[in-house]
């Protein structure tokens, strides 16, 4: 596992797509297809310990929450996992 920290900065999400996108860009996925959880959980859980980061911080999540919680929601059982399966710390700044 590397050492380094990944951003995922949701505070001008207005969509799902963005959320989606902005994970995949994090993670240096491609986005040259349709994103989705499933298919990031699989390329994420499946990639090899040095491609992932050792830490995860999320930031702007307040704001995304009220326009697109349903997504927020899938986000946060994404991180939740990948926290789970590749020891992975998430972080959540609810306070800039």
């Amino acid at each position: 596992m590397c050492t380094k920290q990944v951003t995922i900065d949701l505070t001008y999400a207005k969509n799902a797509l963005f959320v989606r996108q902005s994970v995949a860009v994090a993670f240096g996925v491609p986005i040259d297809r349709e994103i989705t959880w499933v298919f990031l959980q699989d390329m994420l859980c499946n990639a090899s310990e040095c491609a992932l980061p050792a830490r995860v911080l999320v930031c702007g999540l307040p704001s995304a929450s009220g326009a697109i919680g349903d997504e927020i929601r899938m986000l946060r059982t994404f991180l939740r996992a990948l926290a789970t399966t590749r020891s992975i710390e998430v972080q959540i700044v609810l306070h800039d």
